[in-house]
C-alpha cells in the first residue's frame, strides 16, 4: 500500500498543540503564585490590624519588661504646705550720725559682735564743738550779769542822792503849802476890810479913795493866793518825780530792759544745750541690744547726717520671710510650727513658728509674706534662701506609691497600663512621704499604674504583668 505524504500544515498540528499546552501551564502557574502571595500578605495585615487576635499578637509584640501594677487610690494624707523665702533680720536697725561734717576718730566694734544698749560703737571729732561750747558759756556769764544790772542798775550812793532829793522836794512842798496858807489868810483879812470900808463909805464915814485902796489890797491878795497855789502844785510835781526816780532806783530798771536781758540769757542757754547735745552725739552708741551685721564706716571718714554707719539686728533675732500663694494663705495661722530645711549648713532641720501674716498681697505675683520666727543659734545666716514646711492638717487625696512616679527633665510621669501597653502620663504631684506621693492632677482614681519597673519604661512599651 502506498503511503501518501501529508501537507506541511497538517503534519505540524501535533507539535503546535504541545507548544500551546506548555504556554498555558506556565501562565496559570505564575497567576497562582501571585494569588498565593497576595493571600499571605492579607493574612499578615489582618493579624497586625486585629488586636484581638491573641495568637498573632504573641507572635508580633514581645513584652519589654515584666512589671507589677496597682490601682490609684485616695487615702487620708497629711497635708504639707511648702513655703520658701530668705532669712532676714527680725527688726533691722540703722545706726548713724545725727551731726554731719565731723571726722571719724575711732571705731570700737566690728561685724558679728553682740552689743548692748548704750555701748559705744564709734567716736567723732568734737574739738570744734567743744570750743564753741566754751565760748557760749562765757557769753552766758556776761548775760547773767547784764540781767542783774537791768534789774538793779543804780549804786547805793545814787539811791541815797535820789532819797535826799525826795526829802528836799518834800520840804519845798511844805514851804509852799505854808505860804499858800498865809496868802489865803491875807486874802480873807483883805476881804473883811473891804466889806467894812464899803459899809463906812455908804455911811459917809470914809472917803472913796480909802475904799478903792481896800479893793486893790483884796485883788492883790487874791493874786498872791493864786500864785501860792501854783507854787504848791509845782512843788508837789517835783516831789512826785523825785519819788518815782527813787522808786525806780530801788526796784530796778525798766521792764522792757529786763525782758530783753533775760531773753538773751535764754538764747545763750539754748545754744549751750544744742552744742552739748551735738557733743554727746559725737559718741555713736548702740540704741538697742543686738548684733552688728554690717559696718559701713572707716576711720578718717567725714560723717554725714542720716547716713548708715552700722547695721544691727535687734536682739539678734532672725526670721524667714516666706512667700505664700494667696490660695494657700487661709491655711496658715500664727503659732503654727514650721520645719525649715537646713541641709545647706549641714545640720538637722530647724523648727520655727509663724509669727505674723502680712495683711497685703502683691497684686503682680499674688503672693503674701508670712514671717516665721527662727532660732538665732540655728546656724542660718541672713540672706540665705530657705524652704519650710507647714503641717496644715489631714485630707483625702489621690496617691500612688513613690516608685510609680518617674522624674525626668523636671517633669513627673506615671505609666498607666492599657491591656499590655503602657501610656506615659504627665502628672502634677503634691505632698509626699516615705511611701506615697500625692497626685494633684493628670491621673484619675482606679486607673491601673505601673509600680515596679516603671523607671525602665517609655511611652507605648508593651509589658507583661507579674501574677
Amino acid at each position: 500500500m502506498k503511503t501518501t505524504a501529508l501537507p506541511p500544515q497538517i503534519s505540524n498540528i501535533p507539535a503546535a498543540i504541545n507548544n500551546l499546552k506548555t504556554r498555558f501551564s506556565r501562565t496559570w502557574l505564575i497567576r497562582g503564585g501571585i494569588a498565593l502571595l497576595v493571600l499571605i500578605a492579607a493574612i499578615v495585615l489582618m493579624a497586625l490590624l486585629n488586636p484581638h487576635n491573641e495568637g498573632a499578637a504573641k507572635n508580633v509584640h514581645t513584652p519589654v519588661l515584666t512589671v507589677t501594677t496597682q490601682l490609684a487610690k485616695t487615702r487620708l494624707v497629711t497635708r504639707i504646705l511648702a513655703v520658701h523665702g530668705s532669712i532676714s533680720a527680725w527688726d533691722p536697725i540703722s545706726v548713724g550720725a545725727t551731726t554731719g561734717g565731723l571726722e571719724v576718730k575711732s571705731i570700737l566694734v566690728e561685724e558679728g559682735i553682740l552689743v548692748q544698749k548704750g555701748q559705744l560703737l564709734a567716736v567723732l571729732d568734737s574739738d570744734q564743738l567743744q570750743a564753741q561750747l566754751e565760748s557760749e558759756k562765757a557769753r552766758l556769764a556776761a548775760s547773767i550779769a547784764n540781767v542783774s544790772k537791768s534789774i538793779q542798775p543804780n549804786r547805793p550812793e545814787d539811791i541815797n542822792g535820789l532819797a535826799a532829793a525826795v526829802s528836799q522836794a518834800q520840804a519845798n512842798v511844805g514851804d509852799q503849802q505854808a505860804g499858800l496858807i498865809q496868802a489865803k489868810a491875807n486874802l480873807e483879812n483883805a476881804r473883811v476890810n473891804l466889806k467894812r470900808y464899803q459899809y463906812l463909805r455908804a455911811e459917809g464915814a470914809v472917803s472913796i479913795q480909802e475904799t478903792e485902796t481896800r479893793e486893790t489890797n483884796t485883788q492883790v491878795s487874791e493874786a498872791v493866793v493864786s500864785a501860792a497855789e501854783k507854787r504848791v502844785n509845782a512843788a508837789e510835781f517835783v516831789l512826785r518825780q523825785a519819788q518815782e526816780r527813787l522808786s525806780m532806783a530801788k526796784t530796778g530798771g525798766r521792764k522792757e530792759d529786763i525782758q530783753i536781758a533775760r531773753a538773751n540769757v535764754a538764747e545763750i542757754k539754748g545754744n549751750i544745750k544744742r552744742l552739748q547735745t551735738q557733743i554727746d552725739q559725737t559718741l555713736i552708741k548702740a540704741p538697742i541690744d543686738g548684733l552688728i551685721t554690717r559696718r559701713d564706716v572707716h576711720i578718717g571718714d567725714i560723717a554725714t547726717a542720716g547716713k548708715t554707719m552700722f547695721l544691727m539686728t535687734r536682739d539678734n533675732r532672725i526670721e524667714l520671710k516666706a512667700q505664700v500663694p494667696e490660695n494657700d494663705l487661709s491655711l496658715v495661722k500664727p503659732g503654727q510650727k514650721v520645719v525649715i530645711d537646713s541641709s545647706l549648713i549641714g545640720k538637722k532641720n530647724v523648727e520655727g513658728s509663724v509669727r505674723e501674716i502680712s495683711p497685703l498681697i502683691d497684686s503682680d505675683t499674688r503672693l503674701a509674706t508670712v514671717r516665721i520666727d527662727v532660732p538665732n543659734n540655728c546656724g542660718l545666716k541672713q540672706g540665705m534662701y530657705a524652704e519650710g514646711h507647714i503641717n496644715v492638717g489631714r485630707d483625702l487625696a489621690l496617691t500612688v506609691p513613690s516608685q510609680a512616679v518617674i522624674s525626668r527633665d523636671e517633669k513627673n510621669t506615671v505609666f498607666v497600663l492599657h491591656n499590655d501597653q503602657v501610656e506615659g502620663r504627665p502628672v502634677i504631684i503634691g505632698n509626699r512621704d516615705s511611701n506615697f506621693i500625692q497626685i494633684n492632677s493628670g491621673l484619675s482614681q482606679n486607673e491601673q499604674i505601673v509600680i515596679d519597673g516603671a523607671g525602665f519604661l517609655k511611652d507605648g512599651d508593651y509589658v507583661a504583668v507579674a501574677r
